[in-house]
């Protein structure tokens, strides 16, 4: 690819692994951008399925493709990284789509945003199978500091974010001890060193939600463990006073009551028992849901995975409206 200087050059970043059944309309999708300097560059995770062969037989000089060993999400979105060439930089995850102007859009957003260090954009979410029917969150998006917001709640995803290469050369790597939740901390660090984020107020991603996706009930005690490490971790970068700004010692209890619950919906109460031993109890709030979870233990495991089960995915469809 001849590099022009003039026109930023985009790399949009694609991690696969196994995604025979989605890749060719996620690679459809980054192709038809109507922002044409761009390279796409996907690293495959070790697939065993005919994602090799979909992908190769793509003829477009834009397409970089590398096929690794199996090695995990964190170090697959690292490899990205590393390969990539562009000004910018934006994932696109191998089962989601991107709207024909989405990388348009946030480099323009960028190029005249200058005081931002990388966009974010809103999202449609459609159930595999359904996809004539769309919804958004229902969340809140910030715009300028968001590290106490991201204390608060996760609201942006990796198929959502474009950033500059300055960010990459600021903050590093993925953090590759993580196995799930990989972004939560990155973008937890990118905002704990100060970087602006920029929120853009335009649906330009469908993000397929999955059964056997990586935000389900199959791998909830993962992802509680993931988010606890991750809060974990940033505290240790704290001053004293900063952990009573932040409330972080509540936020942190409240994870290890989530990874508990999480652990007793995986039917490893030994596990729980142990991490809600060591949860830090300093409100009346605390202790009555440290008392709660004690009762739970008394529930039996395969009618408690149940209960959590189905209360997992009503609390997830509860953040959705339709659009």
């Amino acid at each position: 690819m001849i590099i022009n200087t003039n026109i930023p050059l985009v790399s949009i970043l694609i991690p696969v692994y196994n995604s025979e059944k989605y890749i060719r309309e996620t690679l459809e999708s980054a192709l038809r951008q109507t922002y044409e300097y761009i390279e796409i560059v996907i690293v495959d995770d070790g697939s065993q399925d005919r994602t090799r062969d979909i992908i190769t037989s793509y003829n477009d000089p834009r397409i970089r493709y590398i096929h690794k060993e199996h090695e995990g999400i964190p170090k697959t979105r690292n490899r990205l990284l590393r390969e990539a060439r562009g000004i910018y930089l934006t994932y696109l995850d191998s089962d989601d789509i991107y709207l024909p102007q989405k990388v348009e859009e946030q480099v323009q957003f960028l190029e005249t945003h200058p005081e931002y260090a990388l966009a974010y954009c809103d999202m449609r979410y459609f159930f595999d199978g359904k996809p004539e029917t769309f919804y958004r969150h229902t969340y809140a998006y910030y715009s300028g500091d968001v590290f106490d917001k991201l204390l608060e709640r996760m609201f942006i995803t990796n198929t959502a974010i474009m950033f500059r290469r300055e960010v990459l050369e600021r903050v590093g790597y993925y953090d590759e001890t993580f196995r799930e939740v990989e972004d939560l901390p990155y973008f937890l660090k990118m905002a704990r060193a100060g970087l602006q984020f920029g929120y853009l107020d335009k649906q330009l991603v469908y993000y397929r939600l999955r059964k056997d996706s990586n935000t389900q009930f199959n791998i909830i005690d993962d992802i509680a463990v993931g988010a606890l490490y991750a809060f974990e971790k940033i505290a240790k970068t704290m001053t004293p006073e900063e952990m009573q700004g932040y409330d972080m010692d509540r936020k942190i209890t409240k994870k290890k009551f989530f990874l508990a619950i999480a652990y007793l919906g995986k039917r490893k109460k030994r596990k729980a028992f142990e991490v809600l031993s060591s949860a830090h109890v300093t409100s009346v709030n605390e202790g009555v849901f440290y008392g709660i979870v004690l009762l739970c233990m008394c529930i039996p495991g395969f009618f408690f995975e149940r209960i959590l089960r189905i209360a997992w995915h009503k609390k997830n469809e509860g953040h959705f409206i339709l659009v």
